[in-house]
């Protein structure tokens, strides 16, 4: 894949994308700023994920960007347990509100069934933004239908993005019949609405195609990025951290981040780590995030077994602004389970990354973030887990070459400056069709 950046489009001698564009003096043309309208289900301000990174640096590049989503943030386990001492309360207040550039629009809900929020007014509102180009967040959602039907009706150029994953494929009689459901929504009513849907993992795009039945020329890859402004190798923040939490300085910091539940897997973590901490009192196990009590206490099992209790440390979720700071405590990052962003932030702190071998985790070690385990193997997690804490020479490169990989191929700069590419190429089809705002509707195979 070439870096992002790479396929930017430069400042000058564009094609024209009238009425998007204006003859510079020196005759060739320059983009004008659009008006981005991005529908989302839910939208966590201060988690720092990508419903809300993105738009933000659609803003910061100097466009009108306006989020339409639901009262209530994302229906997390345990809500009020874990996340609501960080968070406030999980549904939020209608109204309109404005942050880093951007305008929000939380729009009260007729219901909620398990992670589908029905918004009110949500055509209504989206179509008297007059927007140049909407951006769905989702691709297998009520929202999802319901933009894609404004979209074709009023000939407005849209982009969809995909998240789903097949290594998170749900079972049973429910999950058969949803992702019947789903192969033939796409051929019939997406495929004929939107301009392009974005994987943001080969995975993702592997999922439009297999599991929506989405043609494959309108399928691209728009990755997860992450925030530079935040996530950055701090030495002095990493040294306070250790020191506020009792952690010598010299300690060997294992470190996973994000939920602590089975999927995520820090159990296996532990399992694979307890043996080291029992021979090394040097090493510590570090995990940071919430998860159901008696989950909590199976993680904690296997170090406790060997003695090792006061060794591990359960820190709980953070703004991420303070969160990010905390990668820079750890020496080594592991993921033992679901794919994570966290493997890519972890990196861009300049640490070493261990992550599951499913494909979106593959993928990002192929990009240069880290290095895969075989998923479940706890005696080659175990394996590489020493070989990165004795290893300094090794783990070190690893870390340089991952923080490298995350600037040129994740950063949200670029990442944003690709979404754009693709929103001025679904205005400039549109223009091409006469005001459609959509591809003809494929012909079937």
């Amino acid at each position: 894949m070439p870096a992002l950046d790479a396929m930017v489009p430069p400042d000058s001698t564009q094609t024209d994308l009238s009425p998007f564009s204006t003859a510079s003096a020196a005759g060739s043309a320059t983009l004008r700023p659009l008006r981005i309208v991005h529908v989302v289900d839910y939208v966590m301000e201060s988690m720092g994920y990508q419903e809300y990174l993105l738009p933000k640096w659609n803003a910061r590049h100097g466009h009108e960007v306006h989020v339409v989503t639901s009262d209530r943030y994302f229906p997390l386990p345990d809500y009020d347990d874990t996340f609501g001492p960080l968070l406030g309360p999980r549904r939020r207040r209608p109204g309109v509100t404005r942050s880093e550039g951007m305008t929000l629009h939380r729009l009260a809900c007729s219901w909620e069934y398990s992670v589908w929020p029905w918004q009110k007014r949500l055509t209504e509102v989206v179509e008297s933004l007059r927007p140049d180009v909407v951006f769905c967040h989702g691709t297998a959602t009520p929202t999802a239908v319901r933009i894609a039907r404004l979209a074709r009706r009023k000939g407005i150029p849209l982009l969809m993005d995909n998240h789903m994953c097949f290594s998170a494929k749900r079972g049973g009689l429910a999950g058969l019949l949803f992702y019947l459901a789903l192969a033939r929504l796409g051929p019939w009513l997406l495929s004929s609405a939107a301009y392009r849907f974005l994987g943001v993992a080969q995975e993702c795009c592997d999922f439009l195609r297999r599991a929506q039945r989405l043609p494959t020329e309108m399928i691209e890859l728009l990755p997860l990025g992450l925030d530079t402004d935040i996530f950055f190798p701090d030495e002095a923040a990493g040294r306070r951290l250790r020191a506020e939490n009792g952690i010598p300085a010299d300690a060997m910091v294992v470190m996973q981040t994000g939920k602590l539940s089975p999927d995520k897997a820090p159990h296996l973590l532990s399992r694979a780590l307890a043996p080291i901490m029992a021979a090394d009192p040097k090493v510590w196990l570090v995990l940071i995030g919430s998860g159901p009590a008696q989950y909590i206490r199976q993680v904690r099992q296997p170090v406790e077994a060997v003695g090792a209790a006061e060794r591990l440390i359960i820190l709980p979720p953070l703004p991420v602004a303070e969160f990010a700071k905390t990668y820079n405590l750890a020496d080594l990052c592991v993921y033992a389970g679901a794919a994570s962003m966290s493997s890519i932030e972890a990196a861009a702190c300049n640490k070493p990354v261990i992550m599951t071998d499913i494909p979106a985790s593959r993928w990002r070690a192929e990009m240069g973030v880290g290095i895969c385990y075989k998923t479940g193997d706890l005696a080659d997690l175990e394996a590489k887990i020493r070989r990165m804490l004795t290893d300094r020479p090794y783990s070190l490169k690893l870390a340089s070459e991952a923080r490298q990989a995350v600037l040129h191929h994740f950063s949200y700069d670029a990442v944003a400056r690709k979404s754009e590419e693709l929103m001025y190429q679904a205005i400039e089809a549109r223009h091409g069709q006469g005001g459609t705002g959509r591809p003809e509707r494929p012909k079937p195979a």
